[in-house]
């Protein structure tokens, strides 16, 4: 449903990037492809560790430690919005809201589900921005849900059955392997990250001397499942400073259990 492209411009959808059916033609050459525009205000919400004060400070990682960043080329940002009054608003209205966000490129209202719509970003600060501030709030006696669609498919690990195939299927454990991490990441760095994110530090670490010079693996081990389960919700995906590899010299750490009894 992210994926839907409807260019037309009606009391139903309404594309606030096709103003007079001025394209813009991409990098590519593809005359098809909008350029996207980052919006003009690039904070992250304080909620999501953003800011001048925002992220991990840590010995390893300064301050580029943090969420997921958002990936503005090549994918929509889109937020899915119900609770909306179906004979009061329109596109211009629910633009009128999220525009106090980020720059808004499209809003289609779903004619299957009254008082619902999606709404494209212009980027995935904007999308965080919008459901940190309008998620839950009542506009004409209704409660708004606003929420992301994963229309970026990089951290999902089914996307293709060669994917699904090295993915293992397990219980929850105490031990999670990491793995993409940076080359010179260390257990001071974890239990660093550990602390900064309020988390339980693990009692062991085993650090693999990667195959790759540009990542590297290892097992961590809690002390209960529920410790392991808390920092794999908190830190998966996450991205850690990289200094000596290339542009934007942050690296996404990924976790998953480990059918390891034990990382020591």
């Amino acid at each position: 449903m992210a994926q839907h492209e409807d260019n037309s411009n009606d009391q139903d959808t309404w594309d606030y990037t096709n103003l007079a059916l001025s394209w813009q033609v991409d990098a590519g050459g593809n005359p098809y492809k909008r350029q996207r525009n980052p919006g003009l205000l690039a904070d992250h919400p304080e909620e999501y560790g953003g800011g001048p004060h925002g992220g991990y400070h840590g010995h390893y990682h300064d301050d580029a430690y943090g969420p997921p960043t958002p990936h503005y080329e090549g994918h929509r940002m889109v937020v899915m919005v119900y609770g909306l009054d179906p004979i009061k608003m329109n596109c211009d209205r629910v633009f009128n809201v999220f525009c106090l966000y980020g720059n808004v490129e499209g809003v289609k209202f779903m004619k299957s589900k009254p008082g619902a719509c999606m709404v494209e970003m212009g980027d995935g600060y904007a999308v965080d921005r919008a459901i940190t501030h309008l998620n839950n709030n009542f506009m004409f006696g209704q409660r708004l849900s606003v929420f992301k669609v994963f229309s970026d498919p990089r951290n999902n690990r089914f996307s293709s059955l060669e994917q699904a195939a090295k993915n293992r299927i397990q219980q929850p454990s105490n031990v999670l392997h990491f793995f993409n991490a940076p080359p010179e990441v260390s257990e001071q760095n974890l239990f660093e990250i550990c602390d900064e994110l309020g988390l339980k530090k693990p009692s062991s670490v085993k650090v693999f001397s990667g195959k790759s010079e540009r990542s590297s693996s290892g097992l961590p081990k809690w002390e209960s499942k529920s410790h392991a389960l808390k920092t794999l919700g908190l830190l998966n995906h996450s991205q850690m400073k990289n200094p000596n590899g290339p542009y934007p010299y942050t690296i996404p750490i990924h976790l998953c259990f480990s059918t390891a009894q034990h990382a020591s």
